[in-house]
Parts: structure tokens; C-alpha cells; sequence
């Protein structure tokens, strides 16, 4: 994924819904030239008319999903054993020196032969949860289903993990409205109450590791576990309260040019300090929800967003 660096500031620029790049830390602004944004409008289009066209949380049957398919790229990868392997994927990012890419039933992430240590963390981070024993809500559905690793044969290291069928990262999507970014919220509170419970710090929850799918509200923290470490070992550092940072780092900058449509309390939770655990935090943002944005709603996918 391209990142591109504000000439004002020197920060990171977001891609919005509008064909332009604006900054978050000093509000800049720049804009494409119509050949430049051509591709990425036709895609976003694309994908929203594919959530806009669900119902039921289900496709209908009208090969819409085919439809979307139909925009994928593919690359080849050599298997350690000699054997050919095509990726055929609708979306790529490269987190931290790791590619990532969205097919359509698995996401793959591969890591350079100099990194395959990282490969064995992420198993090793995930392996490493505990969920309460009456789990009524399905929690562990919000992490990774790993279904397989291989060496390629130069030799860097390729996991696959199961994915659920309208889940995409966070960062397909451009920017939310708050009512969406709420939702994303209550899902990554319910995640790190988790992380919490499993005395784990994840350490790299942001735009691509957070996977959703808009329709059914659902999210999961795919990528970047190769970063997980016990909280107490992360407490040493300063680091225990990361997770629920990046949490707030991660709505405002899926807020993008939406900050001045949000309510004030949702905008002092963001912009505030995190509480000591994730069981404080989500009563403090369940107290916002009820208190501050009217109290929960489902919202349904707007593809204008």
C-alpha cells in the first residue's frame, strides 16, 4: 500500500471516499488528478455497491461477489518442494516488512527469510488466548483461524488464515462516519477485554490488522501478532496500555474528515487517556455509548461514506 507524506508537517496522509489525501495532524489537503485516482475509485465503488447489494448478511445469489472478484491481481510464489503456488488476491499491504494479502477464502501474510522468526511469534501470540469459559458471544470468533504454513523456496516463511466471508481490513475502506466508527469501537473494547483476560499485550492493532465485515458488525484482529508479548512483561516497558491507544489511534484515523461530525464525548473518549485495563476502558466507552451517543443502534453499510 502506498503511504504518502503531507509536504506541510511531514505526516502520514489518509486516502478519503472524494479522490484526495488529507492529513490528519494539520488538516492539509491535496488532491489527485483523475488518471491518478481512477483505479482506486472504480475498486471503492465496486466494493461498496458489493455491501450496498447484501442482504441478510448473505450474497443473493446474483454474482455480485463474482463481480467483485473479477478486479483481482494475482502473484506467483515458489514452494519450498518446487511447487508453483498462485495468489490470487483483491487486496496486498506490507505491515512492518510482512506482505499481506486478501484472497478470497484466506489471509496470507509472508515474511521475509530475515523475519520467519516473526512467522513463530504470530502462532506463538495467538495460541497464547484464553477466553472466559462461558463465552457467550463468540469471542474467539474475533481472532485468527490459522488453516496452514509453508516455506517458499526463498526462504521466507507464507501462514494462511481462515477468512470470513465480507471481512476486510480496515484499511479497504477510506474513511467512516462516526455511527460506523462507534461499532469498530465496541469490537476492538470486546477484543482487548481478551487480550486482558489472556495477560497479553497484541501491540499492533491499526488500520490492516483490524479486519470487518460493515454488514454484520463483526471484526477481527487478523495481522501483526507476531508482537504479542505477556503484559506483564510489557508493564516493565510502559507499554500495558498500548493496545487500548492504538485503539483510539485507529478510530481517529478512520474518522478521517469526519472528526467535526462527532459528538464531543466520543471525541474526548478518543482523544483521552486510556484506563488501566480493558474491562475499565469498555465500561468508560459503554458510559459514552448510553450517556453521550443516544444509546446502541445497528447501523446499516452507507456507501457513501
Amino acid at each position: 500500500m502506498l503511504s504518502y507524506k503531507c509536504k506541510n508537517c511531514g505526516g502520514e496522509m489518509s486516502v478519503d471516499g472524494s479522490g484526495g489525501l488529507y492529513c490528519e495532524f494539520c488538516g492539509s489537503k491535496h488532491f489527485f488528478q483523475d488518471k491518478e485516482f481512477e483505479d482506486y475509485r472504480v475498486f471503492r465503488k465496486n466494493l461498496l455497491n458489493y455491501f450496498k447489494g447484501i442482504h441478510d448478511e448473505k450474497v443473493d445469489g446474483t454474482g455480485r461477489e463474482d463481480r467483485l472478484w473479477d478486479h483481482a491481481e494475482e502473484t506467483g510464489k515458489v514452494l519450498a518442494d518446487g511447487n508453483d503456488v498462485t495468489i490470487r488476491y483483491l487486496y496486498s499491504f506490507n505491515d512492518d516488512g510482512v506482505e499481506g494479502y486478501l484472497t478470497k477464502s484466506n489471509a496470507i501474510f509472508i515474511f521475509p527469510k530475515a523475519d520467519k522468526d516473526k512467522a513463530d511469534k504470530m502462532i506463538s501470540g495467538i495460541k497464547s488466548l484464553e477466553f472466559p469459559p462461558a463465552d457467550v458471544k463468540g469471542l474467539n470468533d474475533c481472532f485468527p483461524s490459522f488453516t496452514g504454513s509453508y516455506d517458499l523456496d526463498d526462504g521466507s516463511r507464507m501462514l494462511a488464515f481462515k477468512r470470513q466471508e465480507n471481512l476486510f481490513p480496515l484499511s479497504m475502506f477510506g474513511s467512516f462516519t462516526p455511527e460506523h466508527v462507534a461499532w469498530i469501537i465496541s469490537r476492538l473494547e470486546n477484543i482487548c477485554c481478551v487480550l486482558d483476560y489472556s495477560n497479553l499485550v497484541h501491540g499492533g492493532i491499526s488500520a490492516d490488522s483490524v479486519w470487518i465485515n460493515p454488514f454484520s458488525h463483526h471484526a477481527v484482529l487478523m495481522g501483526h501478532w507476531w508482537s504479542a508479548e505477556k503484559k506483564s512483561a510489557a508493564l516493565l516497558l510502559g507499554n500495558s496500555r498500548k493496545d487500548l491507544s492504538d485503539l483510539r489511534k485507529t478510530a481517529l484515523h478512520i474518522l478521517g474528515n469526519h472528526k467535526d461530525e462527532t459528538r464531543e464525548p466520543m471525541l474526548d473518549f478518543l482523544n483521552g487517556v486510556p484506563s488501566e485495563d480493558a474491562f475499565t476502558d469498555f465500561e468508560k466507552w459503554d458510559n459514552v455509548i448510553e450517556k453521550g451517543l443516544g444509546g446502541r443502534h445497528f447501523a446499516k453499510m452507507d456507501v457513501n461514506l
